[in-house]
């Protein structure tokens, strides 16, 4: 573990918490799509930099940055400078008051100290590589968790467990075409000759940054379809199952499985406890962490 990574991580999560969580989130997705083409390009120390020590270090790394804004958020609508805790798109500086920004702080630290001492020691592979999850997604959940249990508020926020209608339909024939596109893209790729090789491991990476940028549009007030759990295990699963399987047809299936089944769970946990405006425990998250043990429980990564 990283001790000037730690103490980073205090000013990575004021910094969050200043521009927002939202904002700082899209910023990952900045540096995560620029860092995923650098690598692909075979500058791998820049693309090293890039999605390691900002896209997904102490700079805007999810678990701290994202979290970090998430935490001062609820923490002003408990001293009543907001009315919604949940307002993630909304930046704290404007509060003038510097202890909501110093909670931000608290939280990224926190966010890191999870990642470092348990996610690594327990969730990377270091047990068994069936039993490896997404480090941000567990910690961005945990920490959601924690901020509701700390600031007040119920865990579980309503009684209905799954949208309905349209509103379910639609979630599910976007999960399936995105995944199929995403899927569908890598294993073109493939067939046509080029080399695995040649997404040098990034492919996920250039996916999720891809989502997560698009999330500008939320920020603006356009109805855009947070999609970023949905698009990066349908690439992860894509991918690792062509690895072990290395059939075409078959891993842009499961490819469009995974991610309508992590769009189901993230429906799920929306609807049960990401409501009401308490604070934001990230549905997202929540679907990418679980999701990300399912495709390494079925289809691990093999050093």
């Amino acid at each position: 573990m990283s001790i000037l990574g730690l103490i980073a991580a205090f000013g990575g999560g004021v910094f969050a918490a200043a521009i927002g969580a939202l904002p700082a989130f899209i910023m990952t997705g900045v540096f995560a799509v620029v860092g995923a083409v650098a690598g692909m390009c075979g500058a791998a120390d820049a693309s090293n930099i890039l999605v390691n020590y900002f896209a997904f270090g102490s700079f805007f790394g999810p678990h701290i940055a994202f979290a970090g804004g998430v935490a001062a958020a609820a923490y002003a609508k408990k001293k009543g400078l907001n009315e919604n805790g949940a307002a993630i798109a909304v930046a704290c500086a404007g509060y003038n008051a510097p202890d909501v920004l110093l909670v931000g702080g608290v939280f990224g630290v926190i966010g890191f100290l999870f990642k470092e001492l348990v996610v690594a020691n327990l969730f990377a592979g270091t047990i068994s590589a069936r039993l490896v999850t997404d480090a941000p997604g567990i910690t961005v959940f945990l920490s959601g968790v924690l901020v509701r249990l700390v600031f007040g508020g119920k865990l579980k926020t309503s009684d209905k467990v799954i949208s309905s209608g349209n509103v379910l339909s639609t979630t599910i024939v976007i999960a399936a075409c995105y995944s199929l596109v995403v899927a569908g893209i890598y294993l073109g790729a493939i067939a046509n000759g080029v080399d695995p090789a040649a997404f040098a491991g990034l492919y996920h990476v250039l996916i999720f940054g891809m989502a997560a940028v698009g999330l500008v549009f939320a920020e603006m007030g356009v109805a855009f379809f947070g999609c970023h759990h949905i698009v990066i295990i349908a690439a992860e699963a894509t991918v690792q199952s062509y690895a072990q399987m290395g059939n075409l047809y078959a891993s842009l299936v499961i490819g469009v499985i995974f991610g309508v089944l992590a769009a189901i769970l993230g429906d799920i946990e929306g609807n049960t406890i990401n409501c009401g405006t308490d604070s934001h425990i990230d549905n997202p998250a929540f679907a990418i962490f679980i999701m990300t043990f399912v495709v390494n429980a079925c289809f691990p990564v093999v050093a």
